[in-house]
């Protein structure tokens, strides 16, 4: 498409000898002629960060260009570096795409030459139809290859790895990775259709950056899935974060919402793998909705013993998971629990111990030799220290704590 769009700018760029420029509705840099004698300071800054920054942006939706229904003059703004421009809406099919812009500094061009930019600009709009109506069908299938690549049925996934790589909608490069977004509401309620296609075009901005078949990408009922090769995850390690903040953003900042976690799998050998990447992130997200340490960004290696708890039913770990002695500590005194998952933590490290919780070494020897009343168990035995220490993790994973 971008392409497509450069060949349209350059040509009415030849033909009205002045710089041609469109951006998309945000105001971000799609194609752009040579300045041809003509440009300004907000120009040059949009080329350089293909955005507008935020003062032009605040003076462009002044202008209310979204009722425009056909070539619009501006005026300068000093104070901004902006010079007279022409702004022409790409439409098509009565959907609004952006804008096509003209400078006009000293105000020669004729209605013959906006009859040349408002077609222009309808060819633009064809070409951004186009590509829309490609992406969404390309969406679309995607979507259904990787909800299959995410099943639990082996033959399944089998069969939808194949046909994502031979319809080259990925490039399988070694190893993958899947990452997923959760927003958590603000008020406790669900997400809806608009909270999903906000999360849609998240994870479009993101895979964006990776490039044509470098990741995979699908919005379940609550939350968006990322797969991509393992190694794009080692170069960019901020992809996550950045996964996070985009998120937020297209869904409309922290009003309604929370916060939004973003949960890593473990590498899967193979694309037919993923799904248990996919599963270790679920596990790692449900670990970080009930241990805020965790949040709001998780990965499945970095859970610990977590790892392990968050893979079993939690109605399981709730029947058997808990030792009795570990209901009796939690019951009895709170600042005893908090004590012991210290101190098990640091490996029975009483001076560790003591330090963290701002307390004298020997006031930690007798809170453990409470928590041996209590429980009945002997802290120097390695099993008992077992039973206490996943006790304790399974309580904290159940919210009991």
């Amino acid at each position: 498409m971008l392409e497509e769009l450069q060949r349209v700018v350059e040509a009415l760029a030849k033909r009205l000898g002045r710089a041609v420029a469109v951006d998309d509705l945000d105001f971000r840099l799609l194609a752009y002629s040579a300045h041809l004698g003509e440009g300004d300071e907000m120009r040059a800054r949009v080329i350089l960060s293909r955005e507008a920054p935020p003062e032009a942006l605040a003076w462009l939706r002044r202008q209310r260009l979204g009722r425009a229904t056909g070539p619009v003059r501006l005026p300068a703004d000093e104070d901004l570096g902006i010079l007279p421009r022409v702004a022409v809406p790409v439409v098509y099919q009565s959907v609004r795409f952006g804008y096509l812009w003209l400078f006009d500094a000293e105000g020669a061009l004729t209605n013959e030459h906006l009859d040349m930019a408002s077609a222009s600009a309808a060819d633009a709009g064809a070409i951004c139809f186009r590509d829309r109506v490609l992406s969404d069908l390309r969406t679309a299938r995607e979507g259904e290859l990787v909800r299959d690549l995410l099943s639990q049925d082996e033959q399944v996934r089998g069969m939808a790895s194949a046909r994502l790589v031979e319809g080259g909608l990925f490039a399988p490069r070694g190893d993958v990775t899947a990452v997923v977004a959760r927003p958590l509401p603000s008020d406790g309620g669900g997400v809806d259709e608009d909270d999903r296609i906000a999360l849609q075009a998240a994870l479009n901005t993101v895979s964006t950056r990776l490039g044509d078949r470098g990741s995979l990408r699908m919005v379940r009922p609550d939350h968006a899935v990322l797969v991509i090769p393992s190694a794009t995850l080692r170069r960019s390690p901020e992809l996550p974060e950045s996964l996070r903040t985009t998120s937020l953003r297209r869904l409309g900042g922290t009003a309604k919402w929370r916060d939004v976690h973003v949960a890593t799998g473990s590498p899967a050998r193979r694309l037919d793998d993923a799904a248990t990447s996919y599963r270790q992130a679920l596990d790692a997200l449900r670990v970080a909705a009930v241990v805020p340490s965790f949040a709001p960004l998780v990965t499945h290696e970095g859970l610990g013993i977590y790892a392990l708890l968050a893979g079993q039913p939690f109605d399981r770990l709730g029947t058997y998971g808990v030792h009795p002695a570990v209901r009796q500590l939690l019951e009895v005194d709170h600042d005893l629990f908090t004590t012991a998952e210290l101190y098990l933590d640091k490996a029975g490290d009483a001076r560790a111990t003591a330090t963290e919780l701002g307390l004298h070494r020997a006031s930690v020897y007798h809170r453990v030799r409470r928590i041996e009343d209590v429980t009945a168990l002997d802290l120097t035995d390695g099993q008992h220290r077992l039973i206490l220490h996943l006790g304790i993790k399974v309580c904290r994973l159940l919210g009991l704590v």
